[in-house]
């Protein structure tokens, strides 16, 4: 339902009402059969023995009633009201719906008369906005455990039974919500040559909807739950210029750059709960703690390899690691070999001889997924018939886990080759003897970049953990500058075409992904294979970002 209305020429009145309902059903049928008597036979019904049947139903529906009102005075004060009331079934009946009302103002102080003699200016609008939204994005039914069929063996017979999923159901299951204020300014001047906007922005989410992981004592492995609140406050700035204009040539440039910070503000409801850590696939954690950014990456600090240098030489032909250099808790220190990968500890924690040592207890933070700022300039060029345009966008300080070095650095795994980078790996094979070489000097001949950055682990079995543990060796800088878009064109003058009977005709070319200029060593700093706000910032094989090109003809009869 709408309406509208205009009163005295100055009080500009609308409104609208609606209703919205959604409904989803989907059904799911399979099963499996096998004993076919002839291969080219290829119906189900021609198999003879069952091997398998099963299915599934799920059910979604939400129901929302929502509204707005406007008010505008004079086109200077400018007022619009929202509210939106959201069923949705994917909680319990008792937590099912949520209202979030909403209230922005504007004001065009350009309009007032104590400006009109300011020639350069062109628009000048405060805006303020205050609003709450909802979010339900959680699995269907997660408000009661779900629960299939299993199979017992009792007797010698098979028994059909019900089993409890790995998720246990959360009748407390509520709406996450975040409420926005936002304060924001548009100036526009010199004929609108510049323009220029600024936005201030803080928006707390609380009652997080997180798949969290809960004690297998449970019976269970995780559990939906609405773990705590989080804020995210920053700056966006917009910037539209026309630098040149003549009659024949003009450049335009669009900027814009953000700067944003999140800050974990509460977990578990308890504000007496400081952090926890989330794991990513047992490769990576982050650690999620109250009064820091989210995106944090936690694991131990890597420190190179242990060199010639660490170890004395025994009478008997073999080493041993000096006194006071770190290693691994709770492994025999005669078992330390040159190469093999260290850590920095960071607790103090010693052996019972003092010597340093490191353990899952020295776990830090090693990283930021969050960047410093981010944005974008596109420029566009015009010169007679001619159009350039060029487009950039850029990430400044935020840190990507490289998982895909991880997990195929190699060569520990069945039938697994190696990247490139372990050619670069510290050698304890004596070429000469084909044997592993015990003498110091002899390992130090062998290995003469051992003291550079680039060096490798050597591929004993000492390192074998190397490929999994949580280690800062496989967090790099993802700041990148992209060229993302270049378009050239050329519109043809009326007077070519006016015969064809057409108002407009253009061609142009477009090259996408051009090129990107980063320190990253993977296919692409732009990456995070999971979408969620907890675990941000993840290169787990993702597909290289592919360059096109494309021709076209705009035509306009």
């Amino acid at each position: 339902i709408n309406y509208h209305h205009t009163f005295a020429q100055k009080h500009d009145v609308s409104a609208l009402l609606g209703y919205q309902e959604f409904y989803k059903n989907y059904y799911k049928v399979n099963a499996a059969k096998k004993g076919l008597i002839d291969e080219s036979l290829n119906q189900f019904d021609e198999a003879t023995e069952m091997t398998s049947i099963g299915g599934s139903t799920e059910d979604y529906a939400t129901r929302s009633y929502f509204g707005r009102v406007n008010y505008a005075y004079d086109s200077r004060y400018l007022f619009e009201a929202n509210f939106r009331y959201d069923g949705s079934s994917r909680f319990h009946k008792d937590h099912r719906w949520g209202f979030f009302p909403s209230l922005s103002g504007a004001w065009r102080i350009s309009e007032e008369a104590f400006l009109e003699d300011v020639d350069f200016l062109d628009n000048l609008k405060l805006r303020v906005g205050y609003g709450t939204a909802g979010n339900n994005n959680v699995d269907n039914n997660m408000y009661a455990t779900s629960y299939g069929s299993g199979h017992y063996g009792i007797n010698g017979s098979d028994y059909i039974t019900y089993v409890p999923g790995s998720t246990l159901g959360n009748s407390n299951l509520k709406w996450e919500k975040t409420t926005t204020t936002n304060v924001g300014l548009d100036i526009s001047v010199l004929g609108s040559r510049v323009n220029l906007s600024v936005d201030f922005y803080n928006n707390e989410s609380s009652n997080l909807l997180i798949k969290n992981k809960i004690p297998t004592s449970t019976g269970y492995s995780d559990q939906y739950q609405n773990i705590g609140a989080i804020r995210n406050r920053g700056v966006e700035l917009v910037l539209n210029t026309t630098n040149i204009r003549t009659k024949d040539f003009t450049w335009n440039t669009d900027f814009n750059i953000a700067f944003n910070r999140s800050k974990v503000l509460e977990l578990y409801g308890n504000k007496e709960t400081n952090y926890f850590i989330q794991d990513y696939e047992s490769r990576m954690g982050y650690k999620i703690e109250v009064g820091k950014p989210l995106g944090q990456f936690y694991g131990l600090v890597y420190d190179g390899i242990y060199t010639t240098d660490d170890f004395v030489q025994q009478p008997d032909g073999t080493y041993m690691l000096k006194d006071g250099v770190p290693s691994l808790k709770g492994f025999d220190r005669s078992q330390v070999k040159p190469g093999d990968a260290k850590y920095v500890p960071q607790t103090g924690e010693v052996d019972e001889n003092g010597n340093p040592v490191w353990s899952t207890n020295d776990r830090t933070v090693i990283g930021s997924a969050a960047p410093k700022f981010t944005g974008g300039m596109n420029n566009t060029f015009r010169y007679k018939g001619f159009d350039l345009s060029v487009f950039m966008n850029f990430s400044f300080g935020n840190d990507v886990f490289n998982m895909s070095t991880q997990r195929f650095i190699g060569p520990y795994l069945s039938n697994q080759n190696s990247l490139a980078i372990m050619n670069n790996r510290f050698t304890l094979i004596d070429p000469a003897t084909g044997k592993e070489a015990t003498d110091l000097v002899r390992l130090a001949e062998l290995n003469p970049g051992q003291y550079g950055d680039d060096i490798m682990w050597n591929i004993s079995q000492n390192n074998k953990t190397a490929i999994s543990d949580h280690s800062s060796y496989y967090i790099e800088d993802g700041s990148y500058l992209r060229f993302s878009t270049i378009t050239l064109g050329y519109t043809f003058p009326k007077a070519w075409i006016q015969n064809l009977k057409l108002n407009n005709a253009r061609v142009y070319c477009t090259l996408n992904n051009i090129a990107t200029i980063t320190g990253y060593s993977g296919y692409d700093p732009e990456v995070s294979a999971e979408g969620g706000a907890l675990t941000p910032g993840i290169d787990n094989s993702s597909y290289p970002r592919s360059k096109s090109w494309v021709v076209g003809v705009n035509l306009t009869f």
